[in-house]
């Protein structure tokens, strides 16, 4: 189940996105309300154009690219929540000092190394979007 902050958020941005668009499009909007962000790939591959934005034509592709985007929103919103459990939990009297140190000092160790993972994770991706829309896409 998604946090309310998160469903809001999501609904939110793409009733300002689909009016940016043209006009509101009030079933996404109530979609995403109702069923949560996992929907939002299938807006973003099926949503119209901006007029002057350049972006490939293929419903299949976007949905890739917008999976992987929120890919990386989950991962870092589920990392997020536990570094901050993780460094603001530990005050109970049963933990000793040394064990609420050594669980802190994993949690900034963690984050770092998801930063890192994220990091890499999105520039590989990058580089594999333009071999791909440089081989399939280009005209």
């Amino acid at each position: 189940m998604w946090p309310r902050w998160v469903r809001a958020l999501a609904t939110v941005w793409v009733s300002i996105d689909s009016s940016n668009r043209g006009k509101i499009d009030l079933p996404w909007v109530l979609a995403i309300l109702l069923f949560g962000p996992l929907l939002l790939p299938f807006y973003i591959a099926g949503r119209p154009f901006v007029k002057g934005e350049k972006e490939i034509d293929c419903y299949f592709w976007k949905f890739v690219k917008a999976c992987q985007s929120l890919f990386l929103f989950v991962i870092c919103l589920a990392s997020s929540a536990v570094f901050v459990e993780n460094i603001t939990t530990p005050k109970s009297r049963e933990l000793a000092e040394v064990k609420r140190a050594e669980i802190k000092a994993g949690s900034i160790l963690g984050i770092i190394v998801m930063m890192i993972f994220v990091f890499l994770e999105k520039l590989s991706f990058d580089f594999m979007k333009d071999q791909i829309e440089q081989k399939f896409f280009s005209k």
